[in-house]
């Protein structure tokens, strides 16, 4: 019972002396707002459209960044003591430890039951000893807050117009590459185009029964031709010439002999004084004129034949035997004729020109038959050329139209999408104007941080009872450690067990004064001993590891870390 009691007062007494020795911490909070865009979303969307707690957190690992701290420790002569001893990152570690951040939601303030909670604020703490410090760095703490925000936005905003503008522009180019692909494209095919095809088969359609006319009129002129023809070969090319003698031309004159032979011959036997005086003439002129060729003689005889056998049926009739007898030299003569003919022999004296004027007219009349003949054939050819032309566009068609089409489609897609971000490009100036103004989501401090008056930590009156705890718990276990140590016996029953034999008698121990005293000192020297173990090793807990009051709150985080994972199970 004494070893309790001992014990118990002894680990109470270094207890509380640590409690009491513990320094006090101070805190000091800011309450920032978090204010919602001022301009209504329907009329400007802004670009940063993060989740308040994603940024707060992005904000949070910015501002306890290792520079930050460093100037932050630097400026308000934080942690002197731990400088001077320990490594900047264990400082610095100890300063993100003693900066704490909790969110207020609107389902803390209209109560959990809320649905749709979200954060409307934030509290942002800094603890130390000093309570004018505490106040000073919690106020820069908010007001880097502020200003990392207002950063952040803006540098999200301008982020978001760069991008835009930088898609803009790749998109222009790709727009103007599409455009330059179509121009040259509709130059490559022109005509063959889809909006083309209609126009091309109405003009296919066009050529095709311009074509049917022109054989139509070609036709018209060969069976017209052939009718002149017919009655072209009716007809003396040569008129009858009345020229006197001595005025005329030796063709001329030519020509007048030839017709007053013909006359005479009517009449007159081919062995008559003039008839053969006039060939003789003839014979003549002919030789001054250049000999003519077998084939104009013919012609020439054909005539003749003609012109006599015409006198001859007016005055004798068909049946007359002279008649019959020129009619059959004259289509003996005009086979040969047409003989000469097939063979290319000329059929007329080139120095001979026709002069009967019906003969001419319906010469002029083929002539010019001919030349529209010629005419139609030009149009015909070129008429043929095109529709050909046509009928390729028409053919070319499908193929020309799905190629186009696969460039229009991507032109339109990349335009619509060249609108699309454009569109969004104005909306990321104007959201990047509402930031650099400050019309969007912004913090706002609405309870500065003031100055502590009393100490948050450490709460001594806790402490003091689980001191108190500690005490009654290291008591018992020292004694229960004592009892199970001690093998002595100390009862009848004990020494019946250990034997085996019955006991007749007990002799109580007696202890002299003097054992008494021994004993107590050395319960003393043991106390003693225990308590200054106990106080040299917290001292050296406290100057060569850790300082107790950063040992108290890794505690506290280890203990409520643990809680926490006990209560989600």
């Amino acid at each position: 019972m004494s070893a309790f009691i001992i014990t118990f007062f002894a680990i109470l007494a270094v207890s509380l002396t640590v409690v009491y020795l513990l320094p006090p911490i101070y805190v000091s909070t800011s309450t920032i707002l978090i204010e919602s865009q001022q301009i209504p979303e329907e009329y400007v969307r802004a670009t940063v459209r993060s989740y308040v707690e994603e940024r707060l957190q992005t904000i949070t690992q910015q501002i306890i960044s290792r520079p930050n701290l460093i100037r932050i420790i630097n400026e308000f002569d934080l942690y002197a003591d731990m400088r001077k001893k320990y490594a900047t990152e264990v400082v610095i570690d100890r300063m993100r430890k003693d900066i704490s951040l909790d969110t207020i939601s609107s389902a803390d303030i209209r109560g959990r039951g809320s649905s749709a909670a979200k954060t409307v604020a934030f509290k942002l703490s800094y603890e130390g000893r000093n309570p004018g410090t505490v106040q000073k760095v919690s106020n820069v703490l908010a007001s880097l807050y502020l200003e990392e925000n207002l950063k952040a936005r803006e540098e999200q905003a301008a982020r978001t117009t760069a991008f835009l503008e930088k898609e803009l522009e790749q998109l222009r180019t790709q727009i103007n590459d599409y455009e330059n692909k179509i121009s040259q494209f509709k130059t490559v095919h022109a005509g063959e185009l889809p909006e083309n095809l209609d126009a091309n088969r109405r003009t296919a359609e066009e050529l095709r029964r311009s074509l049917e006319q022109l054989g139509m009129q070609f036709l018209s002129l060969k069976e017209r031709r052939i009718y002149l023809e017919g009655q072209l070969a009716t007809i003396d090319p040569v008129s009858p010439v009345m020229a006197e003698e001595g005025k005329s031309s030796p063709a001329e004159r030519l020509l007048f002999l030839r017709m007053q032979l013909i006359n005479m011959e009517t009449g007159l036997s081919e062995k008559h004084p003039d008839v053969i005086r006039l060939k003789s003439e003839i014979a003549e002129l002919e030789s001054q004129l250049g000999e003519s060729s077998p084939a104009v003689k013919k012609q020439r005889a054909y005539a003749d034949l003609q012109r006599r056998l015409k006198t001859v049926k007016e005055k004798e009739g068909d049946l007359h035997p002279e008649v019959i007898r020129l009619t059959r030299e004259a289509e003996s003569l005009k086979k040969e004729i047409e003989t000469l003919s097939r063979e290319g022999k000329p059929l007329r004296d080139a120095s001979e020109k026709p002069t009967n004027p019906a003969y001419i007219s319906l010469k002029a009349q083929i002539d010019a038959i001919d030349i529209e003949a010629k005419s139609l054939l030009t149009q015909r050819a070129r008429i043929e050329e095109e529709l050909t032309l046509y009928r390729k566009r028409i053919e070319n068609a499908p193929l020309v139209e799905k190629a186009y089409n696969d460039l229009t489609m991507d032109y339109g897609h990349i335009r619509a999408q060249y609108n699309q971000i454009k569109s969004k490009e104005l909306e990321a100036n104007v959201a990047r104007e509402m930031e650099a103004t400050q019309h969007g989501e912004r913090f706002t401090i609405i309870e500065p941080a003031s100055k502590p008056e009393a100490p948050s930590k450490p709460d001594r009156m806790k402490l003091a009872l689980m001191s108190l705890l500690l005490s009654l718990a290291g008591a018992a276990g020292l004694v229960f450690l004592l009892e199970n140590f001690d093998h002595s016996i100390k009862s009848e029953k004990e020494i019946m067990d250990t034997v085996g034999l019955p006991v007749f008698a007990t002799i109580p121990f007696v202890e002299t004064a003097e054992e008494v005293a021994t004993r107590r000192r050395r319960w003393i020297v043991a106390v003693s001993v225990l308590v200054s173990a106990m106080v040299v090793g917290i001292a050296a807990i406290h100057f060569l590891w850790m300082p107790l009051e950063i040992l108290w709150i890794k505690i506290q985080g280890k203990f409520f870390t643990h809680f926490m994972n006990v209560m989600k199970f």
